[in-house]
């Protein structure tokens, strides 16, 4: 007898769309409190010089290569609704016990390593079940859908990097008490959405299974695999400088505190923002691959820029342009595996891609580290960006991706 077919969700309205955004609003502008806060403790609090920044930004990232693939698998065998409760309720607890422990001058390197492997353990289950409720709101237009929750991730987390700035002020208790406060709203937010049922006993299997299914599933399609590739080439290659490099040169050579860093990693959702609702209001990009490798071969470019030693508000806007291509790439490859993927493997193979983004950043972040302790952080960023035309010139010429639509 085939298996049964997944049950139908509860019709999804503008209401459920809303509160779904509203989730997601909340989480990613408390994830971009962390990133400045978290970064700042590094380099500022504790002074940890390169290799050291590098080891903990590792750590934030690391429980992705080990736990992505069986979120994706929780994610298709739960309601995805309630898991997300679930999943922010626990996520409010390590950000609230870092804030006693900073206030208390309790915390050392160990603990900060601690509270970056819970935090990043978390979201190894939230990101595929959060893709994978976005495929139930969405409606028909998958693209539009991608666009606009892009447009309010990258919002809320850019308001978020400007909201930790205020620590040069307030200080760090009160902006990581805060930062806590925003996961629970976003609990309250996402209970609204009508619930995600699991796929029905008979088509469940073991975890391990389903975690192979997935691969399989990307392993067998070359519209699969290819923003996959692209992807774990921006994980590896984008986001272990992005943690590393930009705190390092805020702190080293512009001399700068936490508002300045603050600054510096809100420009590059501030440009994603942008470049989503102007895809979104020219109706969406029709040949998505050779868009996505144009806009990697800007971020590199934009990278190598930047090595060469640029002023301050020099910095901003390169950052910004970076930000722009971002919103490219991001819209583009995300779109391409949700319209492709399956909806009985939706979370697993959602779960690979986001293994992609940030099974790269571990290795990026160590790799950011110890080269920008050998050679500087200048030089690493040329280093990673002339590294990364190279993988696009690569792409482009023995690859089908920029023909992907």
């Amino acid at each position: 007898m085939p298996p049964a077919a997944p049950p139908a969700a509860p019709a999804a309205g503008p209401a459920a769309y809303r509160a779904f955004g509203a989730g997601v609003a909340c989480w990613f502008g408390a994830l971009g409190m962390q990133s400045v806060l978290y970064s700042w403790i590094v380099v500022g609090e504790l002074r940890a010089p390169a290799e050291w920044v590098g080891i903990a930004q590792t750590a934030q990232n690391l429980p992705a290569l080990f736990l992505l693939l069986q979120g994706g698998a929780t994610a298709d065998r739960s309601d995805t609704r309630r898991l997300l409760v679930r999943l922010h309720l626990v996520a409010a607890l390590p950000v609230a016990g870092l804030a006693v422990a900073v206030a208390e001058r309790w915390l050392d390197f160990a603990m900060l390593i601690g509270f970056a492997l819970v935090m990043g353990s978390v979201m190894a289950f939230v990101m595929p079940a959060r893709d994978t409720l976005l495929s139930r709101v969405a409606g028909a237009d998958m693209m539009r859908a991608v666009t606009g929750m892009t447009a309010v991730q990258f919002g809320s987390q850019a308001l978020g990097t400007l909201v930790a700035g205020s620590a040069r002020w307030l200080g760090l208790p009160p902006m990581l008490a805060m930062q806590a406060a925003v996961i629970l709203l976003g609990a309250l937010a996402t209970r609204r959405v009508p619930p995600a049922p699991p796929l029905p006993r008979e088509t469940r299997h073991s975890n391990r299974r389903d975690i192979r299914d997935g691969l399989v599933e990307v392993a067998r399609r070359p519209e699969l695999r290819a923003p996959i590739a692209l992807v774990t080439a921006v994980g590896l290659l984008f986001i272990g400088p992005f943690l590393v490099i930009f705190p390092l040169l805020v702190r080293d050579h512009y001399a700068r505190g936490v508002a300045e860093l603050s600054l510096v990693l809100m420009l590059f959702p501030v440009g994603t923002i942008a470049g989503s609702l102007a895809i979104r209001a020219r109706g969406g990009i029709r040949r998505k691959g050779m868009a996505a490798l144009l806009a990697l071969a800007t971020g590199g470019s934009v990278l190598a820029a930047i090595g060469i030693g640029l002023p301050f508000p020099g910095l901003l806007a390169a950052i910004g342009v970076w930000g722009l291509a971002g919103s490219v790439f991001i819209n583009c490859s995300r779109t391409l595996v949700q319209e492709n993927a399956p909806s009985a493997h939706r979370a697993r193979v959602l779960s690979v891609y986001q293994l992609g983004f940030l099974g790269g950043a571990p290795l990026g972040s160590m790799a950011s580290g110890v080269l920008a302790g050998r050679i500087g952080p200048l030089a690493t960023l040329q280093v990673f960006g002339a590294t990364m035309l190279v993988f696009v010139i690569l792409a482009w010429l023995f690859s089908k991706t920029r023909r992907m639509q």
